[in-house]
């Protein structure tokens, strides 16, 4: 399944842009290095997979300085990993 969704937000600069469409792809594994739509705390989040351990999935924005991320929540449940971006539209 497919999920589209628009980036918000300076989180994953210079990587994305706010107003930058995403394409993600569920049923994928994430990986080191890959860009999620993950949910926490009942919304939605875009961020990037630093580490994977037996607690969960570890998240980082591109942007520290305007991010917030596993940094301040922790490690995300596997569950919570919605998709995997695969590709982008800038605008």
């Amino acid at each position: 399944m497919v999920t589209i969704r628009r980036i918000v937000g300076d989180s994953m600069r210079p990587t994305f842009s706010p107003g930058t469409i995403v394409l993600g792809l569920r049923f994928i594994r994430p990986r080191v290095g890959n860009i999620v739509v993950a949910e926490y705390d009942g919304r939605e989040i875009i961020k990037r997979v630093a580490h994977i351990g037996s607690e969960g999935v570890y998240v980082l924005g591109d942007n520290a300085d305007q991010s917030t991320d596993s940094r301040s929540y922790g490690w995300l449940a596997p569950q919570t990993i919605k998709s995997v971006i695969v590709g982008s539209i800038k605008r």
